[in-house]
């Protein structure tokens, strides 16, 4: 995938006669060699060759571009640069015959001021193809690109995962659960074979050496770019090598569907027809809210090589799929698309827009009008001269894991991790992480018409609860109240409100509904008494603990909640009123404004010693729930 095929090669081929008479068998045998142990994938014993073949044929355009090519698809562009410019010197033409050449060397290497002086010798003939003179202004578009470098530089830490997830073979795809901890990425063994590999964060925030994970996901065809939903029920990656009858189902690179068991992955099946076709279908990525599938392809429609496409969910099923657009796709190659928790901003891969030389990393925001925006490079040090692929951003929206094979890693491409530039961060979100249950039972109810609301903006979020366990899962922006109504045939119409506190957090609902004709008795019990006073009880936020456990056996019952309060009044005001604290903690509990009554009583401060005025000393609590039976 990453091999790339200089175009110095469309123009060599008149050249073979290059080679001194007098060395023509000598540098063909070296060439053949060298060949041999290309396939033999021994890089050390290739390059003697092909350096043999150079030294036997010292003014062959054809030597020096086969040499110069190997070091380029190597990474070693210095090395190449070097080649490419010794040919200009020892070849008839070779200024013209090299210029493109180095120019891409010398650009991927970091020396854009040179390449573009290299570049700008270089003559277009009027009657060069289309496709040659776009090369050349490709070219020179990433030239100026890498010009401005300084403009593109950006305050952000890359770190290089470790030994532990990394290897010397080419690990990438990282797809992070945010929900399990863990690492699932994709790792190229002999160059050819892909498998999915695991790592999981331990408790001191180390990743676990990365094992292999095994059937029903890995099989005997290479298997990988696997993304998996933030709720981690879903996993959607690409298989390759597939042949099938009827063309579709099994057609070279698929799009494949696995869900979470108890007792594992299930094992994965295709998509259908309407997603894979006889074209390749590759690279997914998931929408938070699951309504939307982007993936790679290049099937026929597009802006030429591989695009970027999205088909959208609706009434059961994926609709046919949409190109995104010239604001994302080039006639190159556009790769590992992102989309994330806020559905809006998407990210991706690709070699058609300026950058730094190879892939580089972009992003695009959707428009009100449901277009994409210009893509915008994410700069250094995200992107580097070298290739970049996008993996996953975390639903906090500040982090992104990706795979790069710049210098300085294990081998091939390693996976990092980048803090994204705040222009480039996506809305900072929360992941509602919602049940809907019979109130009696406790058992799902499931296929539930749930809607949410949001009072300040007016948006509403219409889904359903799962039709096997109940749950539902959706994506808001954090830190705002939300409305939401639950519905079904054979329940009672349940609404309630709740706060989305944590940015980046899994935050639960539970909602309980009657069924129809059903009414329940209320009950009061005194829940729970609180000395506020009592430093170990605030230190840490610990009486928020110590509340959460006494309400979590009414959850989805509660219909009330007293708070009574003993404060000392001074002529400052009053002092131990520790109401807002507690009833910030119920608010993320989920226990809202309406369901609290709050009474501050006044404690004097000389009150007379007596039977119970232990509870009604300063700084105490008493609460007292309501709730159906």
């Amino acid at each position: 995938m990453l091999r790339y095929t200089l175009i110095l090669l469309l123009l060599l081929l008149p050249f073979r006669y290059g080679i001194a008479q007098t060395g023509v068998s000598a540098a063909d045998r070296y060439l053949t060699r060298a060949n041999l142990f290309m396939g033999e994938k021994n890089l050390r014993k290739a390059e003697q060759f092909y350096k043999k073949a150079l030294n036997a044929a010292p003014h062959s355009p054809e030597v020096y571009s086969i040499l110069g090519k190997f070091y380029f698809d190597q990474g070693r562009y210095q090395d190449a640069s070097y080649v490419f410019e010794s040919g200009t010197k020892s070849c008839s033409g070779g200024t013209q015959i090299f210029a493109i050449p180095l120019a891409n060397a010398l650009m991927r290497s970091g020396n854009a001021e040179k390449a573009g002086i290299v570049l700008r010798g270089y003559r277009v003939s009027p009657q060069a193809k289309p496709q040659l003179k776009e090369e050349v202004a490709a070219l020179q578009r990433s030239i100026d690109f890498g010009r401005l470098i300084g403009y593109h530089k950006y305050n952000v830490k890359v770190t290089l995962l470790g030994d532990s997830v990394n290897s010397v073979d080419d690990d990438y795809f990282p797809s992070f659960s945010g929900v399990r901890k863990d690492l699932i990425f994709t790792r190229r063994s002999n160059g050819l074979n892909e498998d999915f590999f695991i790592s999981t964060l331990d408790s001191c925030g180390d990743w676990t050496l990365a094992r292999y994970m095994g059937f029903p996901l890995n099989s005997p065809f290479p298997e990988c770019a696997q993304v998996r939903s933030f709720n981690d029920k879903y996993m959607i990656y690409q298989k390759c090598d597939n042949r099938s009858p009827n063309g579709w189902e099994m057609g070279g690179c698929d799009l494949y569907l696995s869900y979470a068991t108890a007792f594992g992955w299930s094992v994965p099946r295709p998509f259908g027809y309407t997603i894979n076709t006889t074209a390749y279908e590759g690279m997914p990525a998931l929408a938070s809210d699951e309504t939307a599938l982007y993936f790679v392809s290049d099937r026929e429609g597009g802006y030429g090589g591989k695009d970027i496409w999205v088909s959208y969910f609706k009434k059961g099923y994926w609709q046919v799929p949409e190109n995104l657009g010239p604001g994302i796709n080039t006639d190159k190659d556009e790769l590992t698309p992102v989309i994330a928790a806020d559905g809006k901003t998407l990210y991706f891969a690709s070699k058609g827009h300026s950058g730094f030389g190879g892939f580089d990393m972009f992003v695009s925001r959707q428009q009100p009008d449901g277009k994409w925006a210009k893509a915008m490079n994410l700069g250094t040090p995200a992107n580097s001269n070298y290739d970049e692929l996008c993996g996953t951003v975390i639903l906090r929206g500040d982090t992104m894991y990706f795979a790069s094979n710049r210098p300085g890693g294990y081998g091939g491409l390693d996976i990092y991790t980048t803090d994204l530039p705040k222009d480039f961060r996506p809305v900072e979100m929360a992941m509602l992480c919602g049940s809907v249950k019979d109130f009696e039972s406790g058992t799902p109810v499931t296929l539930a018409d749930i809607t949410v609301q949001a009072p300040e903006t007016q948006v509403v979020y219409n889904l359903r609860s799962n039709k096997g366990d109940g749950s539902f899962y959706l994506p808001l922006p954090a830190g705002k109240t939300y409305q939401v109504s639950a519905a079904q045939r054979y329940y009672n119409e349940l609404s309630d409100t709740f706060r989305l506190y944590g940015l980046g957090a899994m935050d639960t609902l539970q909602l309980r509904m009657l069924p129809k004709g059903y009414v329940p008795n209320k009950k009061t019990i005194a829940l729970l008494q609180l000395n506020m006073a009592d430093s170990a009880l605030l230190r840490q936020d610990s009486f928020c603990l110590v509340l959460n456990r006494a309400l979590a056996a009414y959850s989805g019952k509660i219909t009330g909640l007293e708070l009574n309060s003993f404060v000392l009044r001074t002529d400052d005001g009053w002092l131990y009123d520790y109401s807002a604290q507690l009833k910030e903690c119920l608010f993320k509990i989920g226990v809202t404004e309406e369901y609290i009554t709050n009474n501050i009583w006044e404690v004097a401060k000389d009150a007379p010693s007596e039977a119970g005025a232990e509870v009604q000393q300063p700084g105490m609590v008493l609460i007292t729930l309501e709730y159906l039976e």
